[in-house]
């Protein structure tokens, strides 16, 4: 069978050879090979098939996340860290952006933070007067 436009429907036997075409819904029987058969409708498919996926939010949220993270992970972050020992202090950090700029950005801020040196006289006061 063969049907173009579901107004007219053309029928080959088994070898191939052409039958007869017939409209859906005319009764008329077409016989091929002691078989008769009636177009009775026909009915137009595409092939797609619709249906729901309950999936697809779990999909989208998981891929909406990744989308979140991956903009997260573009911001810039640094971490600066300083130890006291004793009379000299230690500092250290580490940045995950513009990491060949660090160095001369903990320069500068090292520069504006105050340098307290006690001279060995104020600690003799403090000590005889207390």
């Amino acid at each position: 069978m063969l049907a173009r436009d579901l107004q007219s429907i053309v029928i080959y036997d088994q070898e191939g050879k052409f039958a007869g075409v017939r409209r859906p819904n005319s009764k008329l029987p077409i016989d091929i090979d002691g078989t008769k058969i009636v177009i009775v409708d026909a009915i137009g498919s595409t092939g797609l098939d619709l249906k729901t996926d309950p999936g697809v939010p779990i999909g989208c949220a998981g891929f909406g996340a990744l989308m979140l993270t991956t903009c997260i992970s573009f911001l810039s972050h640094t971490q600066i860290w300083a130890l006291q020992d004793g009379t000299s202090v230690i500092i250290g950090g580490k940045t995950n952006r513009a990491k060949a700029e660090f160095p001369d950005d903990m320069n500068r801020l090292l520069d504006r933070v105050p340098e307290l040196v006690e001279s060995s006289r104020s600690k003799q006061s403090d000590g005889i007067s207390g």
